[in-house]
Parts: C-alpha cells; sequence; structure tokens
C-alpha cells in the first residue's frame, strides 16, 4: 500500500510541478447547519464548546511585510520565543512546547517531520488570506501535535467581483529593512487564478547594549541579516455546479545569519530554509453530502552551517486526506475521513535515508438538538509502527442560556484528549536517538462563557474560559553518561490558566472605532518526574505567567489609526526558577492615508514598531531590535 501511495502523489506532485508555479484555492464549499453557516472549516462546525479566533484583517493588511510570529505575538495569547532578529520564532501556547501546536495549511499539517514544529519567522502574511487560532486541545480534529492548540493557515482567496485585479507594495524601514509584493488575479464565469510574490531583506544592523561584556557597550549587530522570497499561485475551476477542483501552491525561501548570543564568539552560523508546498483539492456534492479529496506534497530542505558544520535535512512528506460530510435536516452532521501519511527523509544525523507512514481515522459528530444548543462528538486513531497512541476523543456543548433584548449569553465547554508521535529526530538522531520513546498524551479540560450584545452599530463581545490540561509522557533531551543528548518521557507535565478577551465596535457618522483585549495568565508546571531532576509546582522556563494585549483601530474618512500594545511577564530561564528575564511591554503605532485616483486606490502607511523604545529580552542573551519605523505605498487595482 505503501508503494502504490508514494507513486501516486509522486505523480501528483509531478503533475503539479508542471504548472509555472504552484497553484491554490480556498475551498469554497458553504453548507448550514442550524443558523450557523459553515465554510468547509471543521473548527466551525464540529468544535462546540471550545474557542475559535480569527485574526483581524484590518491588522494583517497593515503588517503584511511581517511574519506569522510578529501578527500571534500581538493579537494572540500565545507567547513567540524569538531567537533574536533573525532567528526562529516557535509558539507557547498554553503553557506547552513549540512541538506542541500544529500547524495547517489549507486543512494539512505543514510541520517540519523531522523536529514537529513549524518556523514561525519564515511563513509570511503576504501568503495567507486569513490566520485562524484553536485553543486548546484538538488531536481529534487536528492530529498530531494539537495538544495545546493549533493554527489553521488558508491561501489567498479570490472572491471579489469578476475581472482583473493587482496590488503592489513597496515597503522601507529601519535597519536596512526592504520589502516588495506583488499580487494579481483573475476571476471568470468558472474559473479564476491568482499569482502573487513578495521579497524582504532586512540587515538588522539595529545597535545593542552588549550585556555580556564589562561596562556593557552599546554596538551594533554585523551578523543577522535575512534573505527572503516566495511566492503563491492559486487556481479554481468550478467543473460543474457540483463539482470543483483546486491546486494550492506555496513556495518560501529564508537565508538567514544566526546571531550569536552575547559574550559568545561569531562562528559565522547561517541557516537557509527551502519549503514548497503543493496541494490538489476536489470536493463533490451529491445527496450523499460532501466529498472531498486532498493530495499534497510538501518538500522541505534546510541546511546549517557554521565555521565547524554542515547540516542538511532534506525531507519530502505526501498526504493524501479523504473526506465525506453528510448533514441531515439542519439538525445534524457527520464527517468521517482517513488521513494518509507518507515521510521520506535524507538527514544527514540520521546515518542514511529514513522512510515512514502513518494513518489516522476519524469521525466528527456535530448535533443541534434545538437553536440554543448544539453538541460535537469527535473521536480520531492514528496509526503509526511502534507508537500507535491511544484513541483521543473530544465532547464539547455551546448553549446559548440567555437571551434578553441584545444580550445573549452562552455557556460552552468541553473535554479533549490528543497526541504527539514522536518525531524523526526524536527516534533516528545518531547519535542519541530513542526508539523506545513514547507517544506524548494530553487531556483538555475547559468551559467559559461568551456574552454578546448588540445596539445598532455597537457591538461587544466578550469571552472567558478556564482550563486546565495534563500532558503524560512529556519529551525532552537531556544529557547521557556517554556525553550525547537522547530524548526520554520525563515527565507529566499539567498546564491550567485563565483566558479573557473582549471585541467592541461602533460607528459615529465617518469614524468608526474598534478595539480588543485580552489577557492570559497560564501556569505550566511539572507535577510528576520519570528521570531527571524533580523539579515539581515551579514554573516551566520560557512560560510567562501573564500576558495581556491592547489593540485598537480607528477609520475617519481616508485616514485609519492602529494601535498596539503587548505586555510580557516575567519568564524564567530555567524549571528550578533560578533566573529569569524581566517583563517587558511593546508598542506598536501605524498611520495610514487613502487616495483614490479613477478606479486606483493608493493607501501611504507608516509605521513604528517598539515604539517607546524598550531594551528587552525575549530569550536570554539575545538582542531584540529598538524603535524602528517603516514607510510603504500600497498600488491596488480592485
Amino acid at each position: 500500500m505503501a508503494t502504490i501511495f508514494h507513486r501516486t502523489l509522486s505523480g501528483l506532485a509531478l503533475l503539479l510541478g508542471m504548472a509555472p508555479a504552484a497553484l491554490a484555492q480556498q475551498d469554497t464549499t458553504v453548507y448550514q447547519l442550524g443558523t450557523v453557516e459553515v465554510f468547509g472549516k471543521p473548527a466551525e462546525v464540529f468544535s462546540s464548546g471550545s474557542r475559535l479566533s480569527t485574526l483581524d484583517s484590518s491588522f494583517t493588511k497593515t503588517y503584511s511585510s511581517g511574519s506569522l510570529a510578529e501578527v500571534l505575538q500581538a493579537r494572540t495569547p500565545i507567547f513567540l520565543k524569538s531567537y533574536g532578529a533573525s532567528g526562529i520564532s516557535t509558539p507557547t501556547f498554553r503553557g506547552t512546547n513549540a512541538t506542541h501546536t500544529a500547524v495547517l495549511w489549507n486543512g494539512l499539517n505543514i510541520g517540519l517531520p523531522s523536529l514537529g514544529l513549524s518556523d514561525f519567522a519564515t511563513l509570511p502574511i503576504s501568503a495567507l488570506s486569513d490566520v485562524s487560532v484553536q485553543h486548546g486541545a484538538a488531536g481529534a480534529t487536528y492530529g498530531s501535535g494539537a495538544i495545546g492548540g493549533a493554527i489553521l493557515l488558508n491561501s489567498p482567496a479570490f472572491d471579489r467581483a469578476p475581472g482583473f485585479g493587482a496590488e503592489l507594495q513597496q515597503e522601507v524601514g529601519s535597519f536596512g529593512r526592504y520589502f516588495t509584493s506583488l499580487g494579481t488575479h483573475y476571476k471568470g464565469g468558472k474559473f479564476s487564478i491568482g499569482l502573487s510574490g513578495h521579497r524582504l531583506v532586512s540587515e538588522n544592523n539595529f545597535p545593542y547594549a552588549d550585556y555580556g561584556s564589562f561596562g556593557a557597550p552599546v554596538r551594533r549587530q554585523d551578523h543577522a541579516r535575512v534573505e527572503q522570497h516566495g511566492f503563491t499561485q492559486d487556481l479554481a475551476w468550478q467543473l460543474s455546479s457540483k463539482s470543483r477542483l483546486a491546486l494550492h501552491g506555496w513556495y518560501t525561501y529564508a537565508d538567514r545569519e544566526v546571531t550569536p548570543t552575547l559574550g559568545a564568539a561569531n562562528n559565522n552560523a547561517r541557516q537557509l530554509d527551502k519549503n514548497l508546498r503543493l496541494m490538489a483539492d476536489f470536493g463533490h456534492s451529491s445527496r450523499w453530502g460532501e466529498t472531498s479529496l486532498k493530495a499534497a506534497h510538501f518538500s522541505d530542505y534546510l541546511r546549517y552551517t557554521d565555521n565547524s558544520n554542515n547540516s542538511v535535512t532534506d525531507i519530502n512528506t505526501y498526504q493524501l486526506q479523504v473526506e465525506q460530510t453528510y448533514t441531515y435536516a439542519r439538525r445534524w452532521s457527520l464527517r468521517g475521513g482517513l488521513n494518509l501519511q507518507h515521510f521520506a527523509a535524507d538527514v544527514q544525523g540520521y546515518g542514511g535515508e529514513v522512510s515512514e507512514d502513518r494513518a489516522a481515522a476519524f469521525l466528527l459528530f456535530r448535533f443541534d438538538p434545538s437553536r440554543r444548543l448544539d453538541l460535537s462528538l469527535n473521536v480520531r486513531q492514528a496509526f503509526v509502527k511502534g507508537y500507535n497512541p491511544t484513541p483521543a476523543p473530544t465532547l464539547g456543548a455551546n448553549w446559548l442560556a440567555l437571551q434578553l433584548d441584545q444580550h445573549q449569553l452562552y455557556l460552552k465547554g468541553n473535554i479533549s484528549g490528543s497526541y504527539r508521535v514522536p518525531t524523526l529526530n526524536e527516534r533516528f538522531w545518531q547519535p542519541g536517538g530513542n526508539p523506545n520513546i513514547k507517544p506524548e498524551q494530553g487531556w483538555n479540560y475547559e468551559s467559559g462563557l461568551r456574552h454578546v450584545y448588540t445596539s445598532g452599530s455597537l457591538q461587544v463581545e466578550s469571552e472567558a474560559t478556564l482550563y486546565r490540561m495534563l500532558i503524560d509522557n512529556w519529551v525532552q533531551w537531556m544529557p547521557m553518561e556517554s556525553g550525547y543528548w537522547s530524548p526520554r518521557n520525563l515527565q507529566k507535565v499539567r498546564s491550567q490558566g485563565m483566558e479573557l478577551s473582549s471585541q467592541v465596535s461602533q460607528k459615529f457618522g465617518v469614524w468608526t472605532v474598534a478595539a480588543t483585549a485580552g489577557y492570559t495568565y497560564t501556569a505550566s508546571e511539572q507535577v510528576k518526574a520519570y528521570e531527571g531532576p524533580e523539579e515539581l509546582y515551579r514554573q516551566l522556563a520560557h512560560v510567562p505567567l501573564h500576558k495581556a494585549q491592547l489593540g485598537s483601530d480607528v477609520t475617519f474618512r481616508s485616514w485609519s489609526f492602529l494601535g498596539n500594545i503587548t505586555y510580557n511577564g516575567l519568564r524564567y530561564t530555567n524549571n528550578s526558577n533560578t533566573s529569569s528575564l524581566p517583563a517587558y511591554t511593546l508598542l506598536s503605532l501605524a498611520l495610514s492615508k487613502r487616495f483614490t485616483i479613477g478606479r486606483y486606490r493608493l493607501i501611504g502607511t507608516v509605521r513604528s514598531d517598539n515604539a517607546t523604545n524598550a531594551d528587552y529580552h525575549v530569550m536570554e542573551n539575545m538582542p531584540m531590535p529598538p524603535r524602528s519605523f517603516a514607510a510603504s505605498l500600497r498600488f491596488i487595482i480592485p
């Protein structure tokens, strides 16, 4: 089966590769369940009682030259561990590790199989149409790694009026930063196509205080250059009134100088990442419901070099996912599916080529017994030779408990199981790989309130969530007596906390005012140790106990102002809590002006990041940029 599966997807990938560039389209399937419109996103339908948030489009457009790490840090409860201006950026979601956050692109996991994570610094916002965040465990819906949560990314959607359109953006910023993007699209009756590309160059030659040297002299960063570029191509074809075909493609390239830590010698470290993602998506409607077939080929290349190392990782991933969704009388919906994966890894650290096949079967059920109540029951079983985790179920409920005039109060809650299959590095790295490593297993319990108030143009939505999570067989690399490091199932971790958020918007004639606020309390602790030191009931390293955000978006005729304040609390740098990094607050401001030239639009923006010039470190001994400025122009042909 593996050989047939491999050949089928190889042929599909070759077919996709014959296009001038990778091709893509957003899933446009629409159906209705109860009073909720559903746009083919499982999280919106089959995740009753859980929290799903979507980044505001005005914010992502203003910061379209940035990375996924920057926008998530500013507007979500996720803490991003950034290793300097040119380093990698990985998430800490609800007190978990980077490997505990699944990243899905158009419904398929794009995490690097060798590491089990994605580097958010290499994922540009300009290549995406929307970004959603699934809070909490969602293993039944999204598979391995969705323990702390999941990030849902979608390709650009071209759902505008028929015809031709284009957009050009040029940005110039502090410390040798230049960003250019160009996109064009055409939409016909049954066919649409879109192309986009971007290029970013940043010297990152900012001044910083070198606390690793006596007297903390001010130096200028001289080994943090970044060069990135990439493209997307989107193609959609409505084959008939009941069938559609979409081809998705996304290529990213990142060449980065790796900044040495304070006090360390420059060893000329450099990292090169090249990622190509191709996907074909076929959908069909019949009296049996909605059928979806997705086939994908992901090519991930990573090369790290320094004065004494030259390490290459080259992995090809083939995925096939089949889903069938049946909805009955708008009262219940059932989705069944199968996901197949094949990894072909050529990694120097493995001592040779390694391949692996994985499979997962899932069943998702949504039931609306009344207009005020919706329920979901999901289950997923993964199959990996020698590493089969236990089934991951989810039971959730969302109840409209009170509806009075303009007020709506919802009670929600869910119980979710999740898992993470060991990565290729954890099993095959030589020396140190552990073939006996066990899958991580997690349980998430959460409940909350959601309040919605509407009065004319005034809209207020607030949400409060309490959660408790237990993760068993937590994997951690530790030094062995033989002198090398090896992964072990060292501990059980408990993460518990609270998430508060509120959004308000109001129109006053030609004024529109919107604001968002959020606060997160995260207590993540080791509660049991199987090996190694017992550092029980102490906050895990690099997990802030407190995080808060405040954002504003004000428009007046052709002017718009955007502001964002982010507070990250104290973080311990070790699990014994004997050393720490201080809390810091970042302020970003942006002012835009829209000009109309006939049927064309020109948008000019000036922006300042770290406007208060805070001196801060996200990770120890890694300097971060001071106050910076950027100016951009966007020319739009609608």
